[in-house]
């Protein structure tokens, strides 16, 4: 018998997933929750627990399997078998039928399908829990693929997020967890499933990817057609080809070459996502990835942009520092490069964690760089990670299990594959840019505009400072006044500091600009001369006056 909160919207849907997670032995969880009596249970073959929670989640369907698919990707949140096992869901469902598909098409445009449409075909080419696919022509005959929301689809899946937060909730406060955080699961999953019911949020990541590989003819990204784009009902440019998963099962049907040249163009693109856009493919397995071959020309497209991982352009540099050091198994660099991406609580022990890292790494250490096992030292390093509390961001993962993917695919498709070959000329790259001017330039304005934030933000935090005092019923005489001397002081110096990087930026725009623009480039280095004749007639007047009180 279950014990269920009577506030459930879908009481029904409760019972059903407590009925199914009791089939199993993880049901033991629910009596330790208090939403199921104790009962006597017989014993019966034991499954592992991945293989228990993979087939509950595969019976609820829907947004089990999505969750579960999520999972796979995250090491982070959960232990390496999990995710090992939940990869191996499908969220193959049965489709709705084409009369629900023509009464949402017609709700969002209120227009006639055949108005939209020149043709649609009523079997959908592919069919999910959120939403299935139909092929179709414009009416100029372009072929499309139509992505249609399953109706009534939102309400099931909120009523499923609002059961899985109640037991996410239950699991922290009732169950021991010491490598899952289920909070921390349900807020990922929620925002992830959030933007799978809006399906503008999928066409603008199609447009980004669209616009970085427009000018590349080997690389295929659907086109979005907005006029035809709504929350609901999403219409691309049809991609021609076979998913790489068929290349494959198949793989007498390619040639060496060929199946070698799918390899480099799988490779170079997902690098490029990652190193170059920041802006990439999440999971790029051999389903998402369709191949096509003509006239003895090889061509990829990619396809389904649910799920992205994004990084700014420090973030790149930060990275291509942290992989580098990965790569040469430098302990202390790696640290560093943690500590940079702020992924370091102040209560760690660095040391500690330096010893676990070197331990991990010492591993490899007789091993050539060629034979390190990229995945097996991704999952060791993600468990020195999760065992000091650093908090991994979550693109940063997507990016490691992205490599990870593209090493299985890339070996199978070419033996002589190896990812740190693959990958270490975009990282090189990365690190050197640096070291460029422009790089240095804009880290330099950057740099300003935080030493501004601050002098603007003194005043107020000086205040603050001063109130604390005064409830401390302390007398503030002195401290006023020495108060008021510190900070005009910190003042002066941080402006001299601001003017400082403003001539060290005149001087790198000076050099930029010396073969292009002489006139210019004369013009910054006089200006830098004027600021820094200022600053000096300053510092030696502050002294001149200190040494006169």
């Amino acid at each position: 018998m279950f014990i269920i909160p009577k506030r459930f919207r879908g009481i029904k849907r409760f019972e059903q997933v407590l009925r199914v997670i009791t089939k199993y032995e993880l049901g033991y969880y629910l009596e330790k929750v208090k939403l199921k009596k104790k009962s006597f249970r017989l014993k019966k073959k034991r499954m592992t627990r991945p293989v228990e929670l993979r087939m509950i989640l595969e019976e609820l369907g829907g947004t089990f399997i999505k969750l579960g698919q999520l999972l796979s990707l995250r090491p982070d949140l959960i232990p390496r078998e999990y995710c090992d096992e939940l990869s191996k869901l499908q969220d193959d469902v049965e489709p709705f039928p084409y009369k629900e598909v023509k009464h949402v098409i017609e709700a969002e445009f209120n227009k006639p399908i055949n108005k939209l449409f020149k043709k649609f075909e009523k079997k959908p080419l592919a069919a999910a829990s959120i939403g299935q696919v139909h092929v179709a022509r414009l009416r100029n005959n372009k072929k499309v693929a139509v992505k249609v929301m399953r109706p009534g689809v939102k309400a099931l899946i909120e009523t499923d997020l609002e059961i899985l937060e109640y037991l996410a909730r239950l699991f922290k406060h009732h169950v021991k967890q010491e490598i899952i955080d289920p909070e921390e699961i349900f807020a990922e999953f929620k925002e992830y499933t959030e933007n799978e019911l809006d399906y503008l949020k999928e066409a603008y990541n199609i447009k980004t990817f669209y616009n970085n590989f427009r000018n590349n003819k080997n690389v295929k990204i659907p086109r979005v057609y907005a006029r035809l784009t709504t929350h609901r009902v999403l219409t691309m440019e049809f991609v021609e080809g076979v998913e790489v998963k068929e290349v494959l099962a198949c793989p007498k049907k390619y040639k060496l070459l060929e199946k070698r040249r799918i390899s480099d163009l799988i490779v170079y693109s997902v690098m490029k996502q990652i190193f170059i856009d920041g802006f990439f493919h999440a999971d790029p397995h051999p389903g998402n990835i369709l191949v096509k071959r003509k006239s003895g020309r090889i061509t990829i497209g990619f396809i389904d942009f649910g799920i992205i991982g994004r990084f700014d352009n420090e973030m790149k540099q930060k990275l291509g520092f942290l992989f580098l050091s990965l790569i040469n198994r430098d302990t202390e660099s790696i640290v560093k490069g943690f500590i940079t991406l702020n992924m370091v609580d102040t209560a760690v022990d660095v040391n500690s964690m330096k010893k676990d890292l070197s331990s991990t790494l010492g591993e490899y250490y007789d091993t050539s760089l060629y034979n390190i096992d990229m995945a097996e030292l991704f999952y060791k390093s993600i468990r020195v990670a999760k065992k000091h509390r650093i908090r991994m961001p979550k693109d940063f993962v997507l990016l490691g299990k992205a490599l990870l993917t593209l090493q299985g695919m890339g070996v199978e498709l070419n033996p002589d594959f190896n990812l740190v070959q693959e990958t270490r000329p975009f990282i090189k790259k990365l690190v050197k840019q640096r070291t460029k001017p422009s790089y240095l330039l804009r880290r330099l304005a950057r740099e300003t505009n935080r030493f501004a934030e601050f002098i603007r933000d003194m005043p107020e935090e000086s205040k603050k400072v001063y109130k604390t005092i005064e409830k401390a019923d302390v007398s503030l005489d002195n401290i006023n006044h020495d108060l008021q001397t510190l900070t005009a002081e910190i003042r002066v110096e941080a402006w001299r500091i601001i003017m400082g990087i403003i001539i060290a930026a005149l001087i790198i725009g000076a050099s930029l600009t010396y073969t292009s623009d002489a006139w210019l480039s004369k013009t910054l280095i006089i200006v830098a001369f004027v600021i820094l004749t200022y600053l000096l007639f300053t510092i030696l007047r502050d002294n001149f006056k200190r040494k006169a009180w």
